[in-house]
């Protein structure tokens, strides 16, 4: 799954980031409350995980402000604001599970993926940009009905752009979703894979389906 943590604690965030990664997700992180909420509006994600004491604004307010944009996200309300008018508040305003810290990490891993389960509409099996189809069930790529043989790093590249078609996705969430959270990936790095990744997917003649965007990251254009 696609999951945004919205946290302000870095360390926590990164504990948070590790166990969901290696749980086989894919995770954008964000440590302001007003980030947080126009990433989660303008994105497309599975689970959203989201703290109550944030700087710019606090994740009661983000609750309410998505749910009024018609935003079904499942969001799994994570502070320590554990007192039941809290508790009762924030599933009042649309909240789908609610876990107080301190917590296990195999308990948060095991809620974010049952109330991923209580939105099956919103993940798609199958993703496609014109004549570029990625199938998650089979886990491969086509284009123009011939399949694209892709890295590991690559696909996951290839799938978080799809899955954001026309939207910025910057290196530092690239690097967050295709490599270890502990490792230290240079922007080179990051273009490398690009690099890589559009000389399998392109057709020659063609305008390339992914287009960079100078000093903030890369989109994968449905518009020519």
């Amino acid at each position: 799954m696609n999951v945004i943590v919205i946290e302000d604690n870095k360390r926590l965030g990164d504990i948070l980031r590790q166990g969901l990664v290696e749980d086989g997700h894919q995770v954008v992180i964000s440590q302001r409350g007003d980030e947080g909420r126009d990433l989660l509006l303008a994105s497309a994600f599975d689970v959203a995980v989201l703290d109550v004491m944030l700087p710019g604004l606090d994740g009661f307010s983000i609750l309410e402000q998505v749910r009024a944009k018609s935003c079904s996200v499942p969001i799994l309300m994570l502070t320590a604001k554990d007192s039941m008018p809290d508790i009762v508040h924030g599933l009042n305003l649309g909240a789908d599970d609610y876990l107080t810290k301190p917590f296990q990490i195999q308990v948060f891993i095991a809620r974010v993926r049952a109330v991923g389960r209580r939105a099956p509409a919103l993940k798609s099996r199958t993703l496609t940009v014109g004549d570029l189809v990625l199938d998650t069930a089979r886990g491969n790529v086509e284009r123009v009905g011939a399949e694209v043989v892709l890295t590991k790093k690559e696909y996951t590249i290839l799938e978080m752009l799809m899955r954001r078609p026309n939207q910025i996705v910057t290196r530092n969430q690239l690097r967050e979703a295709a490599w270890p959270h502990d490792a230290d990936v240079s922007d080179s790095s990051v273009d490398f894979y690009m690099h890589s990744l559009r000389s399998k997917i392109d057709i020659k003649g063609s305008t390339s389906l992914i287009r960079t965007v100078r000093s903030l990251g890369y989109t994968m254009a449905t518009r020519k």
